[in-house]
């Protein structure tokens, strides 16, 4: 089953030859040029943290006059204003998220081979957010979108969704980008905190995320659990309705943040929905200065060490013993929050996100 989108996948691939033939002459144009970015996403995808530290990352890697944020208004028909942003900016390199179009197979069926053969016909090479390689239809846009070039982000592992993906160029799991003026911010603000931090203040742990089955069964027993011992786990389940500066807050003034790697609700579209992804929280807790502790994510997370930059679990257990471990011993909590810290203030520096991405994304 979840190989269906294979040969589906080699259909669009050759209606979209023709296109790639007439389009010989501008990738070579493209090719010999500095990157010229553009970056879309939906007006409400803007507001939202990702998209804000993905266009500030970029800024910071290509220039930021190489990079232009595109605006699409999920009321107005989406091809024609994805046609307009590429003629307003000319860029030669797109980043496009594959929900911004629309949530149906029918529109996905007709604008990604709308977009697909826009894309090659100008030579532009497109750079995809894939935030969940496991949904059959974000997939399938996923792979026609960058059929003959460009590259595939995700947060999983490309030894698992390899698997399912009809091409190889494919990068995962990766960590959120984060904006150098982001990291500067943060380690303001938590210095400021701790200064003005009452010590008889007891600890704050918190889980931010969404909650759907089985994610809030597992924390409700994790919730247990540890009130038995006199912890409490807080769970913010409203992150959708909590601003970027209240979301920065809430992690900067957290002593442990501790977050799952299970998948969302079962849907019927669903295929491999047991493997559990990175997700966000990994490089925003760290930025923060705060200590994680995460779940295991299927296939490891070669950017991150465990036990160093952050306390890793498995299970129910496991993850009550290392909060424990945490919230008794306070020189733990400050060197893995310092480790942590200081890996992905390198990462951010040396701009490691946005060098793996284009490594993945060679020209043809």
């Amino acid at each position: 089953m979840p190989r269906l989108i294979i040969p589906l996948f080699w259909v669009y691939w050759v209606a979209l030859l023709p296109a790639r033939v007439l389009g010989a002459g501008a990738r070579r144009r493209n090719r010999g040029q500095e990157p010229q970015v553009g970056i879309e996403s939906g007006i409400i995808g803007w507001t939202h943290v990702y998209f804000e530290e993905l266009l500030g990352s970029a800024q910071d890697f290509f220039g930021a006059n190489q990079v232009q944020k595109q605006v699409i208004d999920r009321d107005q028909r989406y091809y024609p204003q994805f046609v307009a942003n590429q003629r307003l900016d000319s860029p030669n390199t797109v980043v496009l998220d594959v929900r911004t179009p629309g949530q149906s197979w029918s529109r996905s069926l007709a604008e990604g081979f709308r977009v697909a053969w826009y894309l090659n016909r100008h030579g532009v090479t497109p750079i995809v957010v894939l935030t969940d390689a496991f949904y059959r239809r974000h997939r399938w846009q996923a792979a026609v979108l960058t059929a003959y070039h460009g590259c595939v982000v995700t947060f999983a592992h490309t030894d698992i969704a390899g698997k399912i993906f009809p091409h190889s160029r494919i990068c995962g799991p990766l960590f959120m980008p984060i904006s150098r003026k982001r990291v500067a911010e943060l380690e303001l603000a938590k210095a400021r905190f701790v200064s003005t931090r009452d010590a008889s203040t007891p600890l704050i742990i918190q889980f931010i995320g969404s909650m759907y089955s089985p994610r809030d069964q597992f924390l409700e027993v994790v919730q247990e659990k540890l009130a038995v011992n006199g912890i409490e786990l807080r769970i913010n389940s409203d992150k959708a309705g909590t601003s970027n500066d209240d979301y920065w807050r809430v992690l900067v003034e957290s002593d442990i943040i501790f977050t799952t790697t299970l998948q969302g609700p079962t849907r019927g579209f669903v295929d491999w929905i047991w493997i559990r992804q990175a997700v966000f929280r990994y490089a925003e807790t760290m930025a923060a200065g705060t200590v994680l502790v995460a779940q295991c994510v299927e296939g490891g997370f070669p950017y991150f060490t465990k036990d160093s930059d952050y306390l890793e679990f498995e299970g129910v257990d496991e993850a009550v013993a290392e909060i424990t471990a945490l919230v008794v011993d306070p020189d733990l909590r400050s060197r893995i929050a310092d480790s942590g810290h200081a890996t992905i203030t390198r990462y951010v520096q040396e701009s490691t996100f946005w060098k793996d991405v284009m490594n993945c994304c060679q020209p043809d």
